[in-house]
């Protein structure tokens, strides 16, 4: 049987999250939603949160088309040689050069400093919970569902 994940990210793929701050967000959720367990995560540089099984296609966000997953996979090894301090990136489309956070990801994906993950949530993580731990993070968020 497979889990479902909804991961909660900063939008800004380097914003850095005090563990505290984490740590009230955890809280909260944890007297709001059912689920298995509920896990935090900080790292120095943005690591890739991943939809897992979800995750159907990648394209260019300024001209729409579909992205070679072997171009992709060379534009992430160029990014990890760097540690993820730079996600820029040229389109091999359009020749943009455009952030790896940005790419259109279906089911969306990103990078992130932070990290929530809600493990097999009962409920839908709705865009009021959403707005919840904006408010308690101080900062937009995006929400990552995947299923490994």
């Amino acid at each position: 049987m497979s889990d479902y994940i909804v991961k909660i990210i900063p939008k800004d793929p380097f914003y850095k999250v005090s563990d505290v701050t984490l740590r009230l967000a955890k809280s909260f959720l944890q007297m709001r939603v059912r689920c298995d367990f509920i896990e935090v995560g900080v790292s120095e540089t943005p690591v890739f949160v991943d939809c897992g099984e979800n995750l159907d296609k990648i394209s260019c966000p300024e001209c729409g088309a579909g992205g070679d997953p072997e171009w992709w996979g060379e534009a992430m090894d160029q990014a990890a040689e760097c540690g993820f301090t730079s996600l820029k990136t040229e389109m091999p489309c359009c020749k943009r050069l455009m952030s790896l956070n940005d790419l259109d990801y279906d089911f969306l994906c990103g990078f992130a400093s932070a990290l929530i993950s809600i493990f097999n949530p009962v409920e839908y993580i709705d865009d009021k919970m959403l707005e919840a731990i904006e408010n308690i993070l101080g900062i937009p968020v995006r929400r990552i569902e995947a299923h490994i």
